[in-house]
């Protein structure tokens, strides 16, 4: 039982994982879709509750992201990329919230200068845990791979590999998995995505981002 519990739990994570990488993407119709049909909402719901978010904590995510539910799919996607590109996406150095893990810490740290986007130390090595575990971001030749989807995206695979490993009992593996999975959440995610997402929720208060950037802290919370 307590086997199948774990197991259920890092499906879950994947799960949400997976949910997260795609709704800090640039939206798209699918995503105002999601948002709009309720799915999204039911969705992250049942990621949190199998995750092990307390049934209160994701019924109240869930509920935030009803918030948008039955609003015209295609306005509320205008909506949430004009937000996005406010939020995430102003030129020049002065763009709220960097997208990036570097740029972000960059800004966080209360460093001089515009933030370098590629080729740094963190960038760098999000690179290398992202080769060594098989895998390399989409577009990592034309984007930064230390982006906050490309992150959820890996994490979501590392908790899918050790899901997998752990159900074939194979211990090794799951060995291997777990700590790739524990070196990323502590050497990278952890260190900058709850303060993305508050940040997000602060500067996007009353719009859709507010509610997606709640969904994207109960997961961190239970990450940890």
């Amino acid at each position: 039982m307590e086997r199948m519990e774990a197991l259920k739990s890092s499906v879950g994570k994947a799960d949400a994982c997976e949910l997260l990488a795609y709704a800090f993407a640039f939206p798209n119709e699918q995503l105002a879709e999601g948002l709009s049909s309720g799915a999204l909402a039911d969705d992250a719901e049942a990621c949190l509750r199998d995750a092990g978010v307390a049934s209160e904590g994701a019924r109240q995510v869930a509920n935030d992201l009803r918030r948008w539910q039955g609003f015209d799919a295609a306005d509320l996607c205008s909506r949430m990329r004009t937000t996005y590109s406010r939020l995430y996406l102003v030129p020049g150095g002065h763009t709220p919230i960097f997208p990036y893990e570097s740029a972000f810490l960059h800004v966080e740290h209360g460093l001089s200068g515009i933030p370098v986007l590629f080729r740094t130390p963190v960038t760098l090595d999000v690179e290398r845990q992202m080769h060594e575990a098989g895998v390399a971001a989409k577009n990592e030749r034309k984007e930064p791979c230390d982006s906050v989807f490309d992150e959820f995206e890996f994490l979501s695979f590392l908790f899918a590999k050790f899901a997998d490993a752990s159900n074939r009992e194979d211990t090794d593996e799951a060995t291997i998995w777990e700590s790739r999975v524990q070196h990323f959440l502590t050497e990278h995610a952890q260190v900058w995505l709850p303060s993305f997402m508050r940040r997000t929720q602060e500067l996007a208060a009353g719009e859709p981002y507010e509610a997606l950037a709640s969904f994207g802290a109960a997961t961190m919370g239970v990450l940890e």
